[in-house]
């Protein structure tokens, strides 16, 4: 019998360690209240529709060549804030910010403690793309081209044409079409809807 308790005790204790934070951190409350439901959306998309991606971070990498910056919403919180610089105007709820940037972008990020993690960020500006190269501006037929169908298109309660692709480590990318069917804002955030 004790045989079999120490079997189990081992057992458990190498999966707790296999299981430590990786890059399915997002999959879980990091901490700073932020998990897989955070994401708005009206689609229920069911486990085996989720998309993976070669690389995580690239995947939700988000650039702006005439400022040079780059980063990835996975990225460390205060590197990503360092980047950008000053905020045009700030929002604050609670551990919760939002930032405003004059350069059309609008990043909103959580802090506990010493730690700050990106929750999502919004482009209104042609000025930043997506790593697969969409912008404000683009057309469908361009998101289609470069991210594939979608499992997830609706309306949202806004009269907004959304199509969003959301992936199993925990992160979703939306794009809002206006009425030319082009992308009027496009925003990636940490959760699936």
């Amino acid at each position: 019998m004790n045989k079999k308790f120490l079997v189990l005790l081992m057992t458990i204790g190498l999966s707790i360690v296999a299981c430590g934070k990786n890059d399915d951190f997002y999959n879980e409350d990091n901490g700073c209240g932020v998990s897989l439901e955070e994401c708005p959306s009206e689609c229920d998309i069911a486990e085996e529709s989720l998309l993976t991606a070669e690389d995580d971070k690239l995947e939700v990498t988000i650039e702006n060549e005439k400022e040079n910056i780059s980063f990835s919403i996975l990225d460390d919180g205060k590197t990503v804030l360092d980047k950008l610089g000053e905020p045009a105007s700030k929002t604050d709820d609670g551990d919760y910010h939002t930032n405003k940037y004059s350069n059309s972008g609008e990043l909103t990020y959580c802090t506990e403690g010493d730690t700050t993690e990106i929750v999502e960020f919004k482009s209104f500006s042609n000025d930043w793309k997506t790593s697969k190269g969409i912008t404000v501006g683009s057309t469908i037929d361009e998101i289609l081209k470069a991210y594939g169908e979608s499992a997830c298109e609706y309306e949202s309660e806004d009269g907004e044409h959304i199509i969003s692709y959301t992936y199993e480590n925990g992160y979703s990318i939306y794009f809002t079409i206006n009425d030319n069917n082009e992308v009027a804002f496009f925003q990636m955030c940490i959760g699936r809807g």
